[in-house]
């Protein structure tokens, strides 16, 4: 996973902003009383973006399929030495 996302900071920095901006934009919606047919539309990406968002960030907690590549993270992560 981190050799994929090298930048995994960054990524969740903008995801965590484009949530804050969604919500943002969800919030105005929920203001009016009267909504236009472009606005409804919108709404319906906007919900469909958090949910895009929701999955990515629930893959990326998924443990490795090769259970040995996942013994060896956590090995590694807790300063348990590795003998080959």
């Amino acid at each position: 996973m981190i050799r994929e996302m090298p930048n995994i900071k960054e990524f969740l920095s903008g995801l965590r902003q484009e949530i804050s901006d969604l919500q943002s934009m969800n919030a105005r919606y929920a203001g009016k009383r009267v909504h236009s047919e472009v606005e409804q539309t919108a709404l319906e990406l906007r919900t469909t973006r958090l949910r895009e968002i929701k999955q990515e960030l629930s893959k990326m907690l998924d443990r490795p399929q090769d259970a040995k590549v996942w013994w060896e993270k956590s090995r590694r992560s807790s300063g348990v030495a590795i003998a080959e």
